[in-house]
């Protein structure tokens, strides 16, 4: 079977999104185009080819907008995943070989995940649609289940990470561990599983340059600044359920709480290298990372070292 080469990205102002730009651009193999919403201010390179649709995403537009494309890859935003039934759809109706849904975290195929909260539910559910239209010959998929970004949490008081005022949250006790890729190691680890089409043909790739647990970052933290930080405590299960109330109460944005407590317990498909599968970083040929060295870059980029 041929190999892809045109790519249609999706959020690629987003955080991961514009590292999925940046790496696309560099890599001479794809011919990328960008898909954007009428309302965006944001302006793609001047040699990419952008594609602007209403914000509602209509049908018609998006199978005009992926005709001719070999592999959609999705980077849209945290809370509108949900979105992508119809995109899924729409991919088949134009179609794309390859659908790579807005994954980027645990293992969102786990039940305990998808009980926790909504994004995580629907991106599970996302991945069953696909796995069903798969099976039926429509479409293949691959999706990319990185854990956590480091720099990304520290900038955003993610992780129990406040560095701008000296503070750790733990949750429980702090050891639970959960899995860490940089956001350039998960670029790069989709753009080289695109180059192995056959192996990550309707594959979960897990990526993790490490698992952790809160209190092994704290102490990376402490040591590279030379500071010790105040410390607190939260009872994941009071959390758990104080959230899911406001959530049911019509609080949309305590999903957040509940996105960050399913990462640093470890219990609900955040540590990677526990779940079913394998851990692609070796076969993808991606950089080794150390814990050190992800914190002092994540560090740096605040301008705090």
């Amino acid at each position: 079977m041929a190999e892809f080469r045109n790519i249609l990205l999706i959020g690629a102002s987003g955080s991961i999104g514009s590292v999925m730009l940046d790496a696309f651009q560099k890599e001479p193999s794809f011919t990328l185009t960008v898909l954007q919403r009428a309302s965006s201010k944001f302006q793609p390179p001047k040699n990419i080819r952008a594609i602007t649709i209403p914000d509602s995403y209509p049908t018609d537009e998006l199978v005009a907008a992926f005709k001719g494309q070999d592999v959609v890859v999705n980077c849209m935003t945290t809370l509108s995943v949900a979105d992508q039934f119809r995109m899924v759809d729409a991919a088949i109706a134009a179609g794309v070989r390859r659908y790579i849904p807005s994954e980027y975290g645990l293992d969102n195929m786990k039940p305990e995940a998808q009980a926790l909260n909504a994004v995580f539910h629907d991106k599970g559910k996302v991945q069953e649609y696909l796995r069903a239209k798969a099976a039926d010959g429509a479409i293949e998929w691959m999706s990319i289940s990185c854990g956590m970004w480091i720099k990304w949490s520290m900038a955003h008081d993610f992780l129990g990470m406040h560095v701008r005022d000296g503070k750790f949250v733990f949750w429980d006790d702090g050891e639970g561990y959960f899995s860490c890729t940089t956001e350039e190691n998960t670029a790069a680890g989709l753009i080289n599983a695109l180059k192995r089409p056959q192996e990550t043909k309707n594959q979960n790739v897990f990526l993790s340059d490490f698992a952790v647990t809160q209190k092994e970052l704290l102490a990376s933290i402490e040591k590279l600044q030379g500071v010790k930080y105040a410390t607190e405590t939260i009872d994941s299960e009071a959390l758990i359920r104080e959230k899911q109330e406001a959530v049911r109460g019509g609080d949309q944005f305590a999903t957040f709480a509940l996105i960050e407590t399913g990462f640093v317990t470890g219990r609900f498909g955040g540590h990677l290298e526990k779940e079913p599968g394998e851990i692609w970083n070796e076969k993808l040929g991606l950089p080794k990372h150390t814990l050190n060295e992800v914190v002092a870059g994540a560090l740096r980029s605040m301008g705090i070292l």
